[in-house]
């Protein structure tokens, strides 16, 4: 009869693999030792991780009353406490599935990503050119114009500006804290977030030969038709259609907040194409309130031009003329839009934003 001795049994620390406290978006690497408590050796067939967590044994073949070292990596993209485990399959006759809690507390700290350090430029600088978007520059300053020639007198147009720009402003806010969230989510699943982000860099590199094609196309032509970047006719309308109604009563504040929301929400076609990437960076910086703080600079960044128009349009300014300004500067806009678009694309792509950060520091 045999001893219940020369069963393989793998012993595990009772606390498992407890990290401590660890800085937010920082990978971090711990290890402890299992040990074989049999006569008899164990054979581990497969280590498993979980919900972002890496391990790997080393051996996978622990002789009798021998150690192995586990080593386990996590990154903890969320400040707050976490709670995984790592799963070990042996021969272990009693016990084939070994589980290892892995424990410990994320805390706000300081990106180790080399390419942190072109995030807040990178946002202040698409914030601004986007802002200057053509597709949607030309939407706000026939708002504008709208609001001007409403009979407003110049305090109601200033107003009216003003809460529009607050309503557009709480309307990206909100739409960016959902998307951000939903990026984070695929922190865990690193397959899947890699592709998505690889798939969103080569649409990125798409949209910045486009953006320079329109650029030399409307040289060439001078003509709105041939740009292939710009919102569809029928939105357009719609976007004047509402403006209009909105407008059109008398409580210019309320009208401007909801008139705000609902533009920003049909020109996100256009703005979408910028905002998304931002977004893709901001939610790979560690910390709740670094990625607000950034998700709130870019949208103040975007508002610039915004503002700008209204108050021209506020002090009496044609909208007529501010529209041939835009006109005039559409294919140096439309270049920078595809500078910015190549160059988001370089950041969000995976590992090489690190990689050509490390190159431009040394």
């Amino acid at each position: 009869m045999l001893s219940t001795l020369s069963a393989p049994r793998l012993a595990v620390p009772p606390e498992g693999v407890a990290f401590g406290e660890i800085a937010a978006g920082e990978t971090a690497s711990k290890s402890i030792e299992l040990r074989n408590a049999s006569p008899s050796p164990v054979t581990v067939s497969q280590v498993k991780g979980c919900c972002g967590a890496d391990a790997s044994l080393s051996p996978m073949l622990i002789g009798p009353h021998a150690s192995a070292t586990l080593t386990v990596s996590l990154k903890a993209m969320l400040p707050g406490e976490f709670s995984k485990h790592v799963q070990i399959l042996c021969d272990d006759p009693e016990s084939p599935v070994v589980v290892v809690p892995v424990t410990g507390a994320a805390v706000e700290g300081l990106s180790p990503n080399p390419a942190s350090r072109f995030t807040l430029p990178a946002i202040v600088l698409a914030g601004i050119a986007d802002g200057f978007n053509p597709c949607a520059f030309s939407i706000v300053i026939a708002l504008a114009g709208i609001l001007a020639v409403g009979g407003r007198r110049r305090r109601a147009r200033m107003l009216g500006g003003w809460a529009f720009c607050a309503g557009s402003f709480l309307t990206y806010m909100a739409m960016g804290l959902g998307l951000m969230r939903a990026l984070r989510a695929l922190e865990s699943l690193r397959t899947v977030h890699d592709a998505v982000m690889a798939a969103l860099a080569l649409a990125l590199f798409v949209l910045a030969f486009l953006s320079v094609r329109d650029a030399f196309r409307y040289r060439r032509a001078k003509e709105p038709s041939v740009i292939t970047l710009q919102l569809p006719d029928r939105v357009k309308k719609l976007i004047r259609a509402v403006a209009e109604a909105s407008w059109g009563g008398p409580t210019v504040v309320v009208a401007g907040l909801g008139c705000g929301f609902l533009v920003t929400l049909l020109d996100s076609l256009c703005t979408g194409q910028i905002y998304v990437p931002v977004l893709a960076l901001v939610s790979r910086e560690p910390g709740a309130w670094r990625s607000l703080t950034l998700l709130a600079i870019y949208n103040v960044a975007f508002m610039v031009p915004l503002v700008a128009v209204f108050m021209l349009a506020a002090k009496g300014a044609d909208s007529e003329r501010m529209s041939r300004w835009s006109k005039r500067n559409v294919f140096p806009s439309k270049i920078a839009l595809g500078f910015m678009f190549a160059v988001l694309g370089a950041l969000v792509m995976p590992n090489f934003g690190a990689r050509l950060a490390e190159m431009v520091g040394r």
